[in-house]
Order: C-alpha cells, then sequence, then structure tokens
C-alpha cells in the first residue's frame, strides 16, 4: 500500500518511527557490548603492564626471544602459582613496546574435559557465543576464542582442550593483547629488513637438492 508522507501528520510519525528505531538499535549495541566488556587481567596478571610486576610469578632467568617469534620474549610461569596452575608462560615485547606483556598462556593441573566445558560455561555467560572455533575437525584440539575491540586496542581469548601430545594436552586458556603484537611485529619487521639490507640482502637458494632429506 503506498502512502502520502507529504503531509506533516505522516511525517511526524515517520520521524518518530525512526528516531524510536535508531535509539532501540543504540541501547541494543550498548547492552552488547556492556556484556562483553574488554578483559584485560586473568590469573593476576595484565596485559599491557611491564613483565617486572610479574617476575615472581615466572622463571626469568631462563626467558628468551621465541624462534617463530623474535620480536617476542617468553617467560615460563611457575607451577601453581595460582592455585590449579601447572605452567604456561608470559610473553612480554622486545622491540617498540619493551617488557610489556602481550600474551599470557595458562595449562591446568586437571586436563579434564569437564574442566573444559565449567569454564567453557562461564566464559559463554560472561561474553556470549565465542566469535570462532580455532580447534581441529577430529576435535583433538577444541578450542573456542573470542575477540574484544576497544577504541585501537585488540584483545583475543582463547579457552582449549588438546589431546595433541605436542600442545602439551590438557585445558589452557590464552589471552593477547593482539594490537600491541601486531606493532612488535611491525617493530620487527623495520628493524630486520634494515638489517638484512645492509649485508647486501637476501641469499637466494642455489641447489634445491640441499633441502631434500636423504
Amino acid at each position: 500500500m503506498n502512502r502520502d508522507f507529504s503531509k506533516k501528520g505522516s511525517l511526524s510519525e515517520m520521524k518518530k518511527i525512526i528516531i524510536l528505531t535508531l535509539v532501540t538499535l543504540l541501547f541494543s549495541a550498548s547492552a552488547a557490548l556492556a556484556g562483553k566488556g574488554f578483559p584485560l587481567t586473568l590469573a593476576g596478571v595484565t596485559l599491557g603492564e611491564d613483565v617486572k610486576k610479574f617476575t615472581a610469578y615466572c622463571d626469568m632467568q631462563h626467558a628468551s626471544p621465541m624462534p617463530d617469534a623474535p620480536f617476542l620474549n617468553e617467560a615460563h610461569i611457575k607451577p601453581d602459582y595460582v592455585a590449579g596452575i601447572r605452567g604456561g608462560s608470559l610473553t612480554y615485547a622486545n622491540c617498540s613496546e619493551i617488557g610489556k606483556v602481550v600474551r599470557i598462556k595458562l595449562k591446568f593441573h586437571d586436563r579434564s574435559q569437564k574442566l573444559f566445558h565449567k569454564l567453557l560455561d562461564k566464559y559463554t555467560d560472561a561474553y556470549g557465543k565465542a566469535d570462532s572455533y580455532q580447534g581441529d575437525a577430529f576435535r583433538n584440539v577444541i578450542a573456542w576464542q573470542w575477540n574484544f575491540n576497544e577504541g585501537d586496542e585488540k584483545v583475543t581469548l582463547m579457552l582449549m582442550w588438546s589431546r595433541e601430545k605436542e600442545l602439551r594436552p590438557g585445558v589452557s586458556i590464552k589471552m593477547t593483547l593482539a594490537s600491541m603484537l601486531d606493532k612488535e611485529y611491525e617493530c620487527f619487521k623495520e628493524k630486520f629488513e634494515k638489517l638484512e639490507a645492509s649485508k647486501g640482502g637476501p641469499t637466494k637458494v642455489k641447489e634445491l637438492g640441499d633441502f631434500v632429506p636423504q
């Protein structure tokens, strides 16, 4: 049915409908964001703070750059610094935000799926359904991830259960200040490229056979 909105009454009615719709959407979005929050602290460790605040929790003597991410250092967490924790790590920046905590990983003594599902229920109550599934199709690794944004800052939170030996089987939590991680990578990339260029640039493969196992 076509309506003539040229009349003042109809226009006024239409404006009211538009305003009510916008207000409803605004409150719905605000409620959703308020429910999800922006987590930064896990088991006493706060992302973005100086790792020196948490040295009592870690084995700092053996902290070292990560082989696959040399722009980050990693220190192993001491067992039972919080009851129930068997280990994990603190990852911190070493390029532009030196010493700032980028990630915390926790592993539990209790390796059961029962604990995993209890934590999953708590996470779902606090933050809603996960944003993505990060595990494998065979459920050898079950991992759910939540993503949080506040201005330019990004945090990812992953809850995982694994039976894979290389991932230390059991229940784990990984929370990352993803925005800082991105900045550290860009910082490292810029410095590495300058260093590489000063040495004449990257070398090229001469013989592919050198890389075929025998």
